[in-house]
């Protein structure tokens, strides 16, 4: 009898245990598909020197920011004109939604010395896009022999035109460390109208990737780190084609996911696509179905519609008045009354 019911119990839970690993298995799935998908293979560019000489540039403020202020720093996967990287201002680890852009040079032929000070020269193109950007835009240097880290906003007053091109003053004590904060306090506004347009913007080519595609975000919670939520991973598609398009090295402290989705993506709306899954007491994985607000759609197609430019419909006719005689009726209308006029016309 006893042993019926441990063979009872044995096979009770081997059937539990396989019921785990089997939910366990399609969460992981999700959470971690095969890395070598289509998107990633097909748009995966060519590494040439260059590229590696501006990543060093990158990795070297990215070392910047991580370390004291301790903001947040996204690197720009998308193409954009000029615009390597965005550093988010953090609140003791919290996210602000208050976001500055960043140029990056690093290497000594981006700019030249003069009384200390540097001399960045940049192109045109650039200096017009930035004075419309949604955000600040502060060009960052990074010197190859000193490792030195300069900054300077870029603004159209401060720049003078060299005939090819433009030029600004980067001085040599505005070095990029926590004493910059108060300078980027000032530059980046805290009311939320302007703060929730430049998150339409700086998220507008996820956007337009995400429409009519079923999309999940994975979140990480590491439940002994003061609520710290990291490693945010966006999956777009179903089953077999969904596709990683972007990982994000967030460190962040919030009371809540939901406060971390309203301020960073206010363009979305999400629900749970999964209960949350906790590993060894440690970490809870999020797994969020996301969708745009019909605001985000709205923003994508009025985009579209001002970079279209002026439109071409045919100019439409103005209705006729009710009493409108066309030519032909009037002709009609004197010819018949030339023939009551006639003397040999005995009708009428």
């Amino acid at each position: 009898m006893v042993g019926l019911f441990q063979a009872r119990l044995i096979a009770i839970g081997a059937r539990f245990v396989a019921v785990a690993m089997t939910a366990l298995a399609a969460v992981r799935h999700r959470i971690n598909p095969p890395t070598t998908s289509r998107r990633s293979r097909k748009n995966r560019p060519h590494i040439f020197e260059e590229d590696l000489t501006a990543c060093q540039g990158i990795d070297a403020v990215e070392k910047v920011f991580r370390g004291d202020p301790r903001w947040f720093f996204r690197k720009r996967y998308e193409p954009d004109i000029g615009v390597d990287a965005q550093a988010e201002i953090l609140n003791a680890g919290n996210p602000t939604g208050r976001f500055i852009a960043l140029q990056i040079r690093f290497g000594q032929s981006w700019f030249k010395t003069r009384d200390g000070d540097y001399i960045f020269h940049g192109e045109s193109k650039h200096l017009e896009y930035w004075s419309k950007h949604s955000l600040p835009v502060c060009v960052v240097i990074v010197t190859r022999e000193t490792g030195l880290v300069l900054w300077r906003r870029v603004e159209e007053q401060l720049c003078q035109s060299t005939g090819t091109g433009w030029a600004i003053i980067i001085p040599a004590t505005n070095v990029l460390d926590a004493s910059a904060r108060l300078s980027f306090d000032e530059a980046i506004s805290s009311d939320p109208e302007p703060l929730i347009r430049s998150a339409f913007a700086l998220d507008r080519a996820l956007m337009e990737e995400m429409q009519d595609q079923t999309t999940f975000f994975v979140w990480d919670e590491w439940l002994n780190q003061n609520l710290s939520f990291r490693n945010l991973r966006i999956y777009i598609g179903e089953d077999e084609e969904q596709e990683l398009v972007a990982t994000i090295d967030y460190h962040l402290r919030a009371p809540s996911l939901h406060e971390i989705m309203t301020k960073l993506f206010p363009w979305a709306t999400y629900s749970y696509a999964e209960p949350i899954s906790e590993y060894s007491g440690v970490v809870a994985v999020h797994i969020l179905d996301v969708e745009l607000r019909p605001a985000a759609h709205a923003y994508l197609e009025a985009e579209s519609f001002f970079e279209a430019g002026y439109p071409e419909n045919d100019e439409p006719f103005p209705p006729e008045p009710e009493d409108f005689v066309t030519e032909k009726e009037e002709q009609e209308f004197w010819r018949n009354r030339r023939g009551s006029r006639d003397p040999h016309n005995r009708e009428g």
